[in-house]
Order: C-alpha cells, then sequence, then structure tokens
C-alpha cells in the first residue's frame, strides 16, 4: 500500500497571497442513527439491541436485507417493524407497506424523556426559594426554567413497545408506497424509490413486506420469478449509488416461493434471516419449555 503527498515548492521570495475560495465544501451534520465502520462504511441499527450485536454492531448503510418468515407467527413483520420504527426515532425518511405504518410499536424513551423533564423542572422549581422582594420578576425567572432543560437523544438504538401504538407525532418523515399489491408494482415501487433519493438528503429505509407473496400477488408464475429477481438486482445497484444513506429491508414468505427463487433472492441479499418458529416443533425444545 502506497501512499503519495504532492511536492510544493517553497519560495521564500513569493509574497503570501491569502486564499479567496475554499478548496473543499463545508462538512455536513452527521445524521442521527448512524455511526462509522471500518473501510470507509456506515452502520444503522435494526432497532434490536440484541440483533446489533449478532451481526457485528448493525446494518451497513447501502445493504439489501432479507428476512425470510417463518410458517407460523408474525416474526417477519415484527423485525421490519422494528426497523422501520428505529428509522422514524432517528428522524430517517421511512418507505413502507400501509400495514407496517399502521402497526409501528411505540418508542419509549419519548417518554422517559417527558417524564425526567418534568421532573428536573419540578426539583429545580423546588430549590429555588420565592421571591419576596422582587416578587413581580417571578414570573420571568419561571418562563426560563423549561427552556433550561433539554434531553438530548444520541443514541443509536431506542427501545419500543410492540403492544402499543407509535404516536403520530413521530410518524411525520414515514410515506406509503402506493402501489404494493399487484404482479406490476414493482416498477412503480423503484421509482418511487429513486425519487426519494433523489429528493432528500437524509438516510432513506425501504421496507417491503410479504415480497412475492401469492395472498398479495397471486401465484409465483415464471414471468413473476422474473419480475422479482429483476426488481431485486435493480434495488441492489440502486443502493449501492447510495450506499452512505440508503437501506432497504424485505421480508419473504420463503416457505410459499420455489425453492431456485429462494436460492436467486439469498444470493443477491447482503444479509439473510431465516426465521424458525418453535411451534410444531417439541422435540428441538429443552425439557423446560417442551
Amino acid at each position: 500500500m502506497s501512499s503519495f503527498r504532492r511536492a510544493v515548492g517553497l519560495d521564500s521570495a513569493a509574497p503570501h497571497v491569502p486564499s479567496t475560495t475554499s478548496s473543499s465544501p463545508p462538512a455536513r451534520g452527521v445524521a442521527r442513527g448512524v455511526k462509522p465502520f471500518i473501510n470507509d462504511q456506515t452502520l444503522t441499527s435494526s432497532g434490536l439491541r440484541e440483533l446489533d450485536a449478532v451481526i457485528g454492531g448493525g446494518y451497513l448503510l447501502g445493504s439489501v436485507v432479507v428476512v425470510e418468515s417463518s410458517v407460523f407467527g408474525s416474526f417477519g413483520s415484527d423485525l421490519a417493524r422494528y426497523f422501520a420504527a428505529e428509522g422514524l426515532a432517528n428522524e430517517h425518511v421511512v418507505y413502507t407497506d400501509a400495514s407496517v405504518v399502521a402497526s409501528l410499536p411505540l418508542e419509549l424513551s419519548t417518554a422517559q424523556k417527558q417524564l425526567k423533564a418534568a421532573l428536573v423542572v419540578a426539583q429545580t422549581s423546588a430549590a429555588v426559594p420565592p421571591l419576596t422582594i422582587a416578587w413581580q420578576y417571578e414570573k420571568y425567572a419561571a418562563e426560563t426554567l423549561p427552556h433550561n432543560v433539554k434531553v438530548t437523544d444520541n443514541r443509536f438504538c431506542h427501545s419500543f413497545d410492540l403492544s402499543k401504538p407509535m404516536v403520530d407525532a413521530m410518524k411525520r418523515t414515514c410515506h406509503v408506497f402506493l402501489d404494493s399489491s399487484s404482479t406490476l408494482a414493482y416498477r412503480s415501487i423503484f421509482a418511487t424509490m429513486q425519487q426519494a433519493l433523489e429528493h432528500s438528503d437524509d438516510v432513506v429505509r425501504f421496507v417491503l413486506t410479504d415480497v412475492g407473496a401469492p395472498w398479495i400477488s397471486g401465484d409465483m408464475t415464471s414471468e413473476h420469478q422474473s419480475q422479482l429477481l429483476t426488481f431485486v438486482r435493480a434495488v441492489r445497484g440502486l443502493l449501492a449509488r447510495h450506499r452512505r444513506r440508503a437501506i432497504c429491508m424485505l421480508t419473504v414468505p420463503a416457505f410459499t416461493l420455489p425453492t431456485p427463487l429462494v436460492r436467486s433472492i439469498r444470493h443477491l441479499a447482503d444479509y439473510v434471516f431465516e426465521l424458525s418458529s418453535f411451534a410444531g416443533q417439541s422435540d428441538h425444545l429443552p425439557s423446560e419449555l417442551a
């Protein structure tokens, strides 16, 4: 590995001329919910601390994440809900299905921050004695107390409660794919993804659930298989061009798709999770859980 340095001749007789233009653009602020990684890559959280620890700290931006849902349970959709909710908690732009938006979980730190701020205000008010002489200035001091209480949130991963819905105020950067329930929707979804990246400089998360499911898009014909693989390849190429600020998660009901198609999708993805339910598999459980 070689390093290069530009040779600059020093001339003591030459007058110093101050530069009037900057050689580099001003640095942009670091986006919330991301952190640098090796090889000039960037990590973002999955919404689950335990999963982040397993995969090495989080997902790499520019990646295609495939979650293979199990026959029993809704674990695939739960991962998608965590992933989308984490993006909204960090004010990322999120594009997803209407079903995911309707079931986004509550972000717990919002309530915790409000409680902490209220406690600080109460303690500060109790610690400050009332003004007895210049009592007319007390109202101005009371007005400044809440503004002095600021709770910053620089966490990489948040906490959520799947049993409670997310507040509407946190959904202001959330968008719904208009057409995601037909075999011809891949082209329109990809066009929406392109426009989203062109018109936004923020981190963008795309979440698509039940991709290729027969109960949504009909039977998996050979033409449909070709369209699905073409769509995944196009998404992979799009994210490669925007690898610093885009990521996509797809949940796939692998148990309903042909095995060769599932293998091809796995080959195109950067992360693949195969979820298995313990339902109907008591032989694999320890005696305490059987």
